[in-house]
């Protein structure tokens, strides 16, 4: 079990996965929590967990608000948030394919440690794109070479 403060909640868009043979599309989110433990550079280990984007008192997200914060969350709840709450997490290791993956197991209620977001994090939608999609983008966006990125 790990000490671990929510640092971001990114909204991941429609993500096509397949799951036992069933390919369906799902509007998913990614939250991002940074443990306690430091890597060698001094910056913390962070992990995240993808979720439907559903508060449904069955789908994963409900079930681990609910253990997270002791009640089910209300159906208009801001996952925005989270950020900077505490928390507890259990990591599992998993491996395929020869790699070893790390995986939040669960989300528990915070432990003593109160951690606080690395000053130096910066969130998935504050972050520059990469340049092969900037360049994608660009291409994109000027279609007409009129300056107008409305490509109809």
């Amino acid at each position: 079990m790990h000490d671990a403060v929510c640092c971001d909640v990114a909204d991941l868009g429609i993500v096509e996965t397949t799951w036992q043979g069933e390919t369906k599309s799902q509007h998913k989110v990614r939250l991002v929590w940074q443990l306690g433990t430091k890597m060698e550079d001094g910056r913390p280990y962070s992990i995240g967990r993808r979720y439907g984007l559903t508060l449904h008192e069955k789908s994963s997200l409900a079930k681990d608000l609910k253990s997270w914060f002791g009640k089910p969350p209300p159906d208009n709840f801001d996952l925005e948030k989270l950020i900077g709450q505490n928390c507890q997490i259990v990591v599992t290791h998993n491996e395929r394919d020869g790699t070893t993956y790390a995986n939040v197991q669960s989300v528990l209620k915070p432990g003593k440690t109160k951690l606080k977001v690395d000053p130096d994090f910066v969130r998935f939608k504050d972050r520059e794109p990469k340049p092969a999609v900037a360049v994608a983008a660009t291409r994109v966006g000027d279609q007409h070479g009129d300056g107008n990125n409305v490509p109809f």
